[in-house]
């Protein structure tokens, strides 16, 4: 006959109650991560991945747009009526930015994929590029190609948690938001995203954990 089982063991000693505490433990730190990336992370970009949304002090908005061209007399939403954009950057030498704007003018969601080269991390500010091409596609797969233009610094984009023109709208953003600035071919006319950004979850609780691994250093000494 076999021998009733002792049971699992559920006081502070057992297994299941030290799997239980490292549980609440690594949750309590993910919550963690996520309020200090939202507030204390701000001013922070880190590699990983950002959506990216739409800027309110566009020259001629409305409608709201992240990438206006007066060569194509167009704007781009990064965010109305399923426009998708993301910016993924690993901490190397390149960043790409990809997925659907939306068209304000034709009432119709472009494709983009632009690459940007000669990135250089701004310390954990964000970071610069010298140099960028890519295309947008219409619905009909009619190619609008995308060749960065260098600024009088050099760049063809900057992308750091400055709040750059952001003062007066402070309901989109303060001035350690996350905001990206590039200008692409022709000169003479004005063909550039101005956007702001918010990092995905995975990225956000990375930012999180660095800023709590500095704040834990910094008590220590």
């Amino acid at each position: 006959m076999r021998r009733a089982g002792r049971g699992i063991r559920t006081g502070t000693d057992g297994g299941l109650g030290r799997g239980a505490r490292l549980v609440g433990f690594l949750c309590g730190l993910c919550a963690l991560g996520l309020g200090l990336a939202s507030s204390a992370g701000a001013g922070t970009i880190l590699p990983g991945t950002y959506q990216l949304l739409d800027h309110p002090d566009g020259a001629i908005n409305p409608p709201p747009y992240g990438y206006r061209s007066d060569d194509l007399a167009r704007t781009f939403s990064f965010e109305l009526n399923g426009a998708d954009v993301e910016l993924v950057w690993d901490g190397g030498a390149t960043a790409t930015i990809s997925g659907d704007l939306w068209n304000n003018q034709d009432g119709e969601l472009w494709a983009l994929d632009y690459t940007l080269s000669g990135v250089s991390a701004v310390g954990t500010l964000g970071f610069t590029a010298t140099a960028g091409v890519g295309a947008l596609t219409d619905p009909l797969n009619d190619v609008t190609n995308l060749t960065g233009l260098q600024n009088g610094s050099g760049f063809v984009m900057e992308f750091l948690a400055d709040g750059f023109r952001l003062g007066s709208h402070p309901a989109f953003g303060d001035g350690d938001t996350p905001v990206g600035r590039g200008w692409t071919l022709p000169g003479g006319s004005t063909d550039d995203f101005l956007f702001r950004a918010v990092p995905e979850p995975g990225t956000a609780l990375l930012v999180g954990l660095g800023l709590l691994g500095l704040a834990l250093d910094r008590g220590r000494r």
